[in-house]
């Protein structure tokens, strides 16, 4: 399953997410309630490399958090996309790559 899809399945019930590359396991920012459609069109394009990466393992750690691990590019795809939907990124960015509440 690749990442996207994954999320796609929780547009009707998001989760937090612990992302990881499966090749470098260092925790990264959880992404808070995250879903396919909290992406604008920019960034699904700006983050498309990770969203179309496979996901290879997912652990529930509770009914509203996962961790989970994906392959197929660098690790800097997924700290980027991690700290970005955490805020870690220009309030111009975010704003163009994810949908307010």
């Amino acid at each position: 399953m690749k990442f996207r899809e994954l999320l796609e399945n929780l547009n009707s019930n998001p989760k937090d997410i612990d992302l990881y590359h499966w090749d470098n396991d260092v925790e990264s920012a959880t992404m808070v309630e995250i879903s396919l459609k909290d992406f604008t069109e920019d960034g699904l394009t700006e983050f498309k490399v990770v969203l179309d990466m496979e996901v290879v393992k997912v652990k529930d750690e509770s009914t509203t958090w996962i961790s989970l691990w994906v392959e197929g590019a660098h690790h800097s795809y997924v700290e980027r996309l991690a700290l970005s939907h955490a805020g870690y990124c220009s309030e111009e960015n975010y704003n163009k790559w994810f949908m307010a509440d």
